[in-house]
This record gives C-alpha cells, structure tokens and sequence, in this order.
C-alpha cells in the first residue's frame, strides 16, 4: 500500500463536502493507495496526467509519485475544469 499524502488545498476541498460524502471520498482514497491505478488518467486539461474517481457530483484528483499518492484536490463536477 502506498502512503497517502495530501496537499494543504485538498484538505480546504475535503472541509468543504458534505461529511457522508466525506467518508466515501476517504473509502476511495483508501482503494487508491492500494490499487493507485485503478481510477483513469486524465489525458488533457491542467490536470492531464492526474488520476481521478468521482463520488457524487464531486471529483477527486491525485498523482502517484513513487511509493505515496498525493491528493491534489476535490473539487465539485458542476465547474467547469478546463
């Protein structure tokens, strides 16, 4: 399993969901360190190589960096993420 690590802005996203969505987003953070490429990739936009699984309307993004995953951000999939 790799080490989780997130950044001081995933954390500010993960305070501002709803807690029961909360819990589901550390359940898939959880999967990921396991499995870290069991969710795509994106392939273009500002987050083209970042992984990604949606939980509700919310879309959660990390890298994988050697032996940790790095949660990068949670942002809602009503915007518009270039």
């Amino acid at each position: 399993m790799k080490k989780i690590r997130w950044t001081t802005t995933a954390l500010r996203h993960l305070e501002r969901v709803p807690s029961v969505i909360g819990e589901d987003i550390l359940k898939g953070i959880r999967n990921a360190a396991q499995y870290p490429h069991m969710y795509p990739e994106r392939r273009r936009g500002r987050y083209r190589g970042y992984h990604w699984f949606p939980v509700g309307p919310w879309l959660v993004f990390y890298q994988v960096k050697g032996q940790q995953i790095i949660v990068l951000g949670i942002l809602h999939g009503a915007r518009r993420h270039a």
